[in-house]
């Protein structure tokens, strides 16, 4: 915020898709007041935003009818032309479980509501299936985008006493509330004796006849809630500064921070174990169907029907569900002192005075973690809560010293307009890695006015901060395309055939049959944990960029800017996903990795059961390219006035290297990481009406990564091969009534371009669509 606010400011906006939802609403104000001669100011800030969640099941093209996903197809054979390896199918399905129940008696196959089970066709290479009762993929995770809310307070205040002596407070709270669906919960199996009047007259009629005084019922619940989360985070923030000016060539400054966090993280609709067994024992008692234990019946019990596809009766669901809160805080202590100046007093050199800064800091975080009780106690269903966490606690501080100079050499001399150097350094000592040192060099050489080149070099070290090394174990899970099925061992690096051979003799399964078809747990989700890493080592960054910037002085208002980025980062941390960690465990030169202590695999078959995903630092990373701005204003007279703005992106190099003596991979081109892309803004200004347009486009990145596509023609038909352009359109009209109000209207992706079809919903654009947005914009007071 502005130390000098002068009266008072607000902004309201709203806006929603064109199709009625994702909408967002935000309001702000912010008042000031100087005095004291203008040495002593009070500001009040307060911000609201709250956005709508936007679900997979809202957008038809989403849904599971038009869905279409990327799997590996049935029949590949590679001396047949047109036969390819991966392609996409619609009404993709998890098998051997169904939203309707899926029930095995003998050598038959029941749904739920009694009908005879049919399955869906199941791909021969991949651990899916197409249609038949199996449930289906498109719409088993619900939110894409979560509901959000946020308030923002923020108080400053200052006085100034004199030029030696200036003090200010400053306070700031936010409480933001996070709330989002992910998908629905199941019954891996349910037992279910056979006294249940739920059971159908066809399914009963078989158990009896095979001699069973029970069955299991499988089912994924589409009729019960989904499961989600809501998490409320509170964080204050206060800040307590005092400066001045000791000379004309120095001054000083001296704050204390203290920063606090609280995250109330609650899980939403698990269901509690006994009480959710007691619902699905259901009996006859005098006619009714009823809960089994009198003692859950007297505490609301209600029976719950699971043999059909929207059974569950929604009144049960009060006895059953429930919302286990956990608590988590994060403490931070800040002491910065520093004194910054020049040496003018004493020399000069040709270009001006050296300019300094040093100083040294304290910082000291801490962070606890309070699990729900009902959570330690393991007091929930089958998979809802199935890793139990434990309360944890972790600290640091570290301190540092850090110094700083620029010493311009030459100024408005031939050949040099401007030429200056610049050095920095800073050591840090931190309790858990030990001391770090990072250093950086800069220079600016003008030859005239109109150009001017620049230059940095530096190494800089970022240590883990306290979430990556202590966030607490916690329970996940995830849904596996092992890279050890017989169908994805040639899709890896060189080292992942013999990698996975050598994992599944360890565990002792069979080589030739490792394929997700006989895998009984191919479709369902593993359980998992994640967790912080403590034994992380801190990222060291070495890098280099030179540019150059043009202002030519017979294109008035001109400015282009050219950068180039060089950054090699060695122990950079990185958290992959879980499939991220199966892959790099077998894609490595040895098994002895970090990736594969954190993927484990049942003894006897060798499929995975279980993993953990935790921050890893990888060997080595590797990033160069370059940015390109420019700015041109001029006017055209009567018929006002213009800005074009444009900045543009080419990534030439993205490489990592996931452990010592691994291939390289290159992720240039990949999802989220473009080669080429740019941004064009012109912006029209004729009185009061301003018209703005927008163009982001970014290049169609590869589908698929490079060790699956190189040197093999056939992997996918090549229309598939990369996603498509990003071409978003936006524009907006702004009307100034007066100098205190602003009046705005727009509209974002107005070409309505939507997500490519496969797995991702995100890519090249959001899902959200042609978005409509108005607001308004009110000063009172100087400003």
């Amino acid at each position: 915020m502005r130390r000098d606010f002068e009266g008072v400011a607000a902004r309201a906006q709203m806006g929603v898709s064109e199709r009625g939802d994702a909408a967002n609403r935000f309001a702000s104000i912010i008042a000031g007041h100087n005095f004291a001669g203008g040495r002593a100011n009070l500001t009040l800030a307060y911000e609201y935003n709250e956005d709508q969640p936007l679900a997979n099941d809202d957008r038809d093209y989403l849904r599971l009818d038009q869905r279409q996903y990327f799997v590996n197809l049935d029949n590949y054979d590679p001396t047949r032309a047109g036969s390819y390896q991966v392609g996409p199918v619609g009404n993709l399905r998890y098998p051997y479980g169904s939203n309707q129940g899926y029930i095995t008696i003998g050598d038959q196959t029941f749904r739920g509501d009694g009908a005879i089970y049919t399955p869906g066709r199941f791909l021969q290479n991949d651990g899916y299936s197409i249609g038949g009762d199996d449930t289906p993929v498109a719409g088993y995770i619900g939110d894409i985008l979560p509901a959000t809310r946020r308030h923002a307070v923020n108080a400053l205040a200052k006085f100034d006493a004199s030029d030696a002596f200036k003090v200010s407070l400053e306070g700031k709270f936010v409480e933001t509330t996070v709330r989002t669906f992910g998908g629905f919960s199941g019954n891996y199996p349910a037992t279910i004796a056979l006294d249940n009047p739920f059971i159908p007259a066809t399914i009963l009629n078989a158990a009896r006849a095979a001699g069973l005084t029970s069955i299991d019922v499988s089912r994924n619940n589409f009729d019960l809630p989904r499961r989600g989360e809501e998490d409320r985070r509170r964080t204050w923030r206060g800040v307590v500064d005092i400066s001045g000016r000791l000379t004309e060539h120095a001054s000083y400054d001296v704050y204390y921070t203290y920063g606090r966090t609280e995250v109330r993280a609650t899980k939403l609709n698990d269901r509690l174990a006994d009480r959710f067994t007691n619902a699905l024992d259901a009996v006859s008692l005098n006619g009714q169907i009823v809960c089994r234990s009198a003692t859950a019946r007297a505490a609301g019990c209600i029976p719950v029907n699971t043999f059909g596809g929207n059974t569950v009766n929604p009144a049960s669901f009060g006895y059953y569900l429930s919302n286990p809160v956990s608590n988590a805080t994060v403490d931070q202590h800040v002491v910065n002192a520093s004194l910054t100046g020049d040496f003018g007093q004493f020399f000069t050199l040709p270009g001006g005075a050296i300019e300094f800064a040093v100083g040294g800091e304290y910082r000291r975080e801490s962070s606890r973690f309070t699990p729900a009780q009902s959570l330690v106690d393991n007091l929930f269903y089958q998979y809802d809560e199935y890793i139990i966490p434990t309360p944890s606690s972790g600290k640091f501080d570290v301190k540092e010293a850090f110094g700083e100079l620029n010493a311009p050499l030459l100024k408005d001399v031939p050949f040099a307009n401007i030429l200056s150097f610049g050095a920095a350094g800073r050591f840090s000592d931190y309790s858990t890695i030990g001391s770090t040192r990072a250093y950086s060099f800069n220079a600016i050489w003008a030859p005239i006015a109109s150009i001017s080149f620049r230059g940095s070099y530096g190494r800089s070290v970022r240590a883990p901060n306290i979430g990556e090394l202590f966030q607490p174990v916690t329970g996940t899970s995830n849904f596996f395309n092992d890279p050890c099925y017989v169908a994805n061992r040639s899709q890896g690096t060189s080292f992942r055939d013999a990698n996975c051979r050598a994992l599944i003799a360890a565990s002792g399964g069979n080589q030739a049959t490792f394929t997700a078809v006989n895998n009984p747990n191919a479709t369902i989700f593993i359980p998992g944990t994640q967790s912080g890493n403590a034994g992380l080592r801190p990222e060291v960054a070495r890098t280099w960029t030179a540019g150059v910037v043009l202002r030519p002085a017979f294109i008035p208002g001109l400015s282009i800017s050219a950068d180039w980025y060089d950054i090699r980062l060695t122990d950079a941390i990185n958290t992959p996903d879980a499939n991220t960690v199966a892959t790099l465990c077998v894609d490595q030169p040895s098994l002895d990795n970090a990736f594969c202590q954190s993927i484990t695999r049942q003894r006897g078959t060798g499929f995975i059961n279980g993993f953990t995903v935790q921050p890893q630092n990888v060997a080595a990373f590797r990033t160069a390219g370059l940015e390109v701005n420019a700015n041109y204003r001029f006017s055209i007279g009567a018929a006002g006035d213009v800005d074009l703005r444009f900045v543009g992106g080419y990534l030439d190099k993205l490489e990592q290297i996931a452990t010592p003596g691994a291939a390289i991979e290159n992720n240039v081109d990949q999802v989220f990481r473009p080669q080429w892309n740019f941004n064009v803004s012109p912006t029209w200004t004729i009185g009061a009406l301003t018209l703005n347009y927008n163009l982001r486009w970014q290049d169609g990145v590869r589908r698929f990564g490079r060790i699956q596509t190189d040197g093999n023609a056939s992997y996918v038909d090549p229309q598939y091969f990369r996603y498509k352009e990003l071409w978003q359109h936006d524009v907006q009209a702004q009307i100034a009534a007066g100098e205190r109000f602003d009046f705005y209207l727009g509209v974002n992706n107005i070409g309505d371009q939507k997500p490519d079809i496969g797995f991702s919903t995100n890519v090249p654009i959001s899902p959200v669509g042609r978005y409509y947005y108005t607001g308004v914009r009110v000063r009172f007071g100087k400003r």
